[in-house]
């Protein structure tokens, strides 16, 4: 029998001259166990949650990662936040390194142009391409900003403290934003089946158990990607790709980034943090590739290729035609999108 797994769900509590928080009031109505739905097989199963209401300061923003940080862990970490201008609910697949308080916080706090830590904005390893809008109780849509005030500053803390934890396992436990809009739009109710329904797939988030594959987003300084061509006798011959490979057994992404770049390229990266991941089936097979944010401190100008035939620098904004392997054209997209949206 299958342990519960036990999630973290907080919310926050009113600022901005409000008096209710719909997250607040969402959150209160969560805590203890719950029946979930398997959004691939339709089988419930049952989870234990564990909520917080955090303050809207700088204490409230770092609670979550102070708690992991002292050794406290989730099997998922899902903030649920107010967003005063959205319609419908809001996933939010990045964190911004920035902080641009429009008011000050509830401790008088107002930081314009910040950044967060100076090491660059931090994507969620879930692939919320997949979820099904039809598993919902309302519509929803995803984001790639989740603005620049306490609810980014909670999210950015929180996967930067999940990342620095050691592991052996390919990936951390998921960790997702969600924002609600105000409850002239949306109930309490459909909040709470809408943070069920989140967790649902955070809990199960692929139809099929994925190997875990780890591609680096090497940039230049002056923001170009490096991308490579495989050799005809590779799998994916003649497509283009991020650099990259599966993770072995017990180890973590940045492990795996780090040999793996090793190995094709003979190349020395950092492996920086997350950026997106990306589930792919090929046969019978499946894959969910990690897009992680690299970094090197020189790249000689002939790279010894031994899985490529090719490399090239590319700007996310201005890409040739090229053909991809798997959801790579995907993923340079979404970087293009990144870059748009936090510039």
């Amino acid at each position: 029998m299958e342990p519960v797994p036990t999630v973290l769900v907080t919310g926050f509590e009113p600022f901005g001259g409000n008096d209710t928080n719909i997250s607040q009031r969402v959150v209160n109505r969560l805590q203890d166990s719950h029946q979930l739905v398997n959004p691939w097989t339709a089988h419930s199963f049952p989870v234990h949650v564990e909520t917080d209401v955090l303050t809207v300061d700088a204490e409230g923003a770092q609670r979550t990662a102070a708690r992991i940080s002292s050794g406290e862990g989730w099997d998922a970490i899902l903030h649920v936040g107010l967003c005063e201008s959205c319609d419908v609910p809001r996933l939010e697949r990045l964190a911004q390194d920035r902080l641009h308080m429009r008011i000050p916080d509830n401790k008088g706090r107002q930081i314009n142009d910040g950044q967060l830590d100076g090491k660059g904005h931090r994507g969620c390893w879930l692939d919320l391409t997949l979820w099904q809008p039809d598993d919902f109780p309302v519509p929803f849509t995803l984001s790639t900003d989740a603005g620049a005030y306490l609810c980014n500053e909670t999210y950015h803390a929180t996967m930067r403290a999940v990342c620095e934890r050691p592991s052996t396992d390919p990936v951390p436990s998921p960790v997702l934003f969600l924002h609600l809009p105000g409850e002239t739009k949306l109930s309490v109710e459909q909040g709470v089946a809408m943070v069920e329904s989140c967790l649902a797939y955070m809990l199960r988030p692929y139809p099929m158990a994925p190997h875990h594959v780890v591609a680096a987003a090497l940039s230049s300084y002056g923001g170009e990607v490096l991308v490579g061509q495989r050799s005809a006798g590779e799998a994916d011959g003649l497509l283009w790709e991020f650099p990259g490979g599966k993770c072995e057994r017990n180890e973590s992404w940045s492990m795996a980034l780090e040999r793996e770049v090793r190995e094709e390229l003979s190349l020395d990266v950092r492996a920086g943090h997350p950026l997106g991941s990306w589930y792919r089936q090929r046969g019978d097979e499946a894959f969910v590739i990690h897009l992680i944010h690299s970094s090197v401190n020189h790249v000689p100008p002939d790279l010894a290729l031994h899985v490529h035939q090719a490399v090239r620098w590319l700007s996310p904004n201005k890409v040739p035609e090229l053909e991809w392997a798997g959801r790579d054209g995907e993923m340079i997209a979404f970087l293009a999108e990144v870059f748009k949206s936090t510039s």
